[in-house]
C-alpha cells in the first residue's frame, strides 16, 4: 500500500475519534453546568455558552502560531503533542467541582488543538497531486462524521455512566487517536528537530566553510493573499458557517427539554445531532463528484442556499422526532460546506505553506465557533431558543448572496496560482 493512503486511512481514524471526542460534551455541557451548580436554566445557557467559547478563542489565537511551528517542525509533531495534550486536560475536566474550574480547563484544551488541522496540512503535502482532492475529501468526511456522531456516543455514555465518567472516555478515544499517528503515520519530507534551546548560528560551528547561495524563500500568506484576494473570502466563509452552526449546538439539548421531553434528554440530543451526521456522510462523497465536475464553489452557493431555508421551520418545531428529520436534511447539505472550503484553499495557496494557510483558517473556524456560541447563548436567554433559529438562516442567506460576486474570481485566482507555480 502507498504511503500516503496508509496515512489517509489512519489519519481518518484519527480524526474521527479527535473530533468525537471534541463534540462528545455538547448534548450535556448545558447539564453538568447545572450539576456544578448553576441550576437556573437561562443561566445555564449562558454559561455553557461562554465554556463552549472558551476553547476557540484560545484556538483562533494559537493556530497560527501552531501552523508555522509544524511547518518547520513537521505536521506529525504538531498531531502527537496536541494529542497528548488534549487527552490529559479532558480527563481533568471531569473531575471539576465549579464551573469557573471547567471554564479554566476548556482554556487550556484550547491551546493544545491543531490535530485535525495539521492532518489536513499533511495529506495536502504527501498526497500526489492528481488525489489530493479525493484524499482531502475522504479526510474531511472523517472529521464531520466524528464531531456529528460524537453528541450521541456523548449521549450515550452520559446515560449510562454518568456525565463525569464520559470525560474519562472521551480521554481515551483522543488518546487511541494520538497512538495510531505515532506508529502508522510516516512522512516522506524531512523536517528540522525539534530542540528547547535556541540554535546556534552556522558560522559559530563552521567559520571556514563559505556560505551556501542564498535560495528562494517561500512566499508568505501576505504575499499569497494578495496576489489571491478570494482566500479572505474563503476564511469569512469558514467563520461565518462555524458561527451559525455554533449558535445552537451549545444549547440543542436545552430545546430538546423545552419540548417536554423528561426523561433520556442526552440521548434525544444525540440523537438529534447523529441524525445531521448521517445526512452529511450520505451526501458528501457525491457532493464531492459534483465539487468536481461542476466546480466546488457551485456546490457550495446551493449548500448554503437549502440550509438558509431549512432552518427556518426549525424555530417553529414542537416535536423531537420532527426535529431530527429536518437535522437529517441539513445535514446531506452540511458535507458540500467545508470539504468545498478546503479544497478550493487547496487550489490557491502554494504547497510551501499550506500548514500555515490551514491553521489561519482553523482560526477562522475557532472565531467564528465562539461568536456564534456566545451569540447563542446571549440570544437564547434575551429572547429564546427560537430566535437563534431565524438569525441562522438569516446569516446563511446573507453569506450565500456575499459569495455570489466571488464565484468568476475564483477560477482566475486558481488558474493564476497554477501558472505561477509552473
Amino acid at each position: 500500500m502507498d504511503a500516503w493512503k496508509r496515512n489517509l486511512y489512519i489519519l481518518w481514524f484519527g480524526n474521527f475519534f479527535c473530533t468525537a471526542g471534541f463534540s462528545m460534551i455538547v448534548p450535556f455541557l448545558p447539564l453538568y453546568v447545572q450539576e456544578l451548580g448553576i441550576h437556573d436554566e437561562k443561566q445555564a445557557a449562558l454559561w455553557s455558552a461562554f465554556i463552549f467559547g472558551i476553547n476557540h478563542v484560545m484556538v483562533a489565537l494559537v493556530s497560527p502560531f501552531w501552523g508555522k511551528m509544524s511547518d518547520t517542525y513537521g505536521q506529525k509533531t504538531a498531531m502527537i503533542r496536541s494529542g497528548f495534550g488534549l487527552t490529559i486536560i479532558i480527563v481533568c475536566m471531569g473531575l471539576v467541582h465549579t464551573p469557573w474550574q471547567l471554564l479554566l480547563l476548556r482554556a487550556v484544551f484550547g491551546t493544545m488543538a491543531g490535530f485535525s488541522t495539521s492532518s489536513v496540512a499533511l495529506m495536502a503535502i504527501e498526497t500526489p497531486k492528481s488525489e489530493v482532492g479525493k484524499a482531502l475529501g475522504t479526510l474531511q468526511t472523517g472529521q464531520v462524521t466524528g464531531q456529528l456522531l460524537g453528541p450521541l456516543l456523548g449521549g450515550v455514555m452520559a446515560e449510562w455512566f454518568g456525565m463525569r465518567n464520559s470525560f474519562f472516555l472521551t480521554g481515551l478515544f483522543l488518546l487511541i487517536a494520538t497512538v495510531l499517528v505515532v506508529f502508522g503515520v510516516k512522512e516522506s519530507r524531512s523536517y528540522e528537530k525539534f530542540r528547547f534551546r535556541r540554535k546556534r548560528s552556522a558560522e559559530s560551528h563552521e567559520p571556514l566553510q563559505a556560505k551556501p547561495a542564498p535560495q528562494r524563500s517561500k512566499p508568505t500568506l501576505r504575499e499569497v493573499v494578495r496576489q489571491s484576494p478570494v482566500i479572505v473570502a474563503l476564511f469569512l466563509s469558514t467563520y461565518l458557517i462555524a458561527a451559525s452552526f455554533q449558535s445552537i449546538s451549545p444549547i440543542i439539548s436545552l430545546y430538546v427539554k423545552s419540548m417536554h421531553v423528561e426523561d433520556h434528554v442526552e440521548l434525544m440530543a444525540g440523537l438529534i445531532f447523529a441524525s445531521s451526521a448521517l445526512g452529511t456522510v450520505l451526501a458528501a462523497p457525491q457532493l464531492g463528484k459534483w465539487g468536481d465536475r461542476y466546480g466546488h464553489m457551485t456546490v457550495l452557493l446551493c449548500c448554503l442556499l437549502l440550509i438558509s431555508i431549512l432552518y427556518i421551520p426549525q424555530a417553529r418545531i414542537s416535536d423531537p422526532w420532527i426535529l431530527m428529520g429536518t437535522r437529517f436534511l441539513t445535514g446531506l447539505c452540511v458535507g458540500g460546506l467545508i470539504p468545498s472550503i478546503s479544497s478550493m484553499l487547496r487550489r490557491l495557496t502554494p504547497k510551501s505553506i499550506q500548514g500555515s494557510v490551514f491553521a489561519y483558517n482553523a482560526s477562522a473556524n475557532s472565531l467564528g465557533n465562539v461568536s456564534g456560541a456566545l451569540f447563542g447563548g446571549i440570544v437564547a436567554s434575551s429572547f429564546g431558543i427560537p430566535i437563534v433559529f431565524y438569525i441562522i438562516a438569516g446569516v446563511f442567506f446573507v453569506h450565500f448572496l456575499l459569495l455570489i460576486p466571488q464565484y468568476g474570481k475564483l477560477e482566475k485566482a486558481a488558474i493564476k496560482r497554477e501558472n505561477a507555480s509552473n
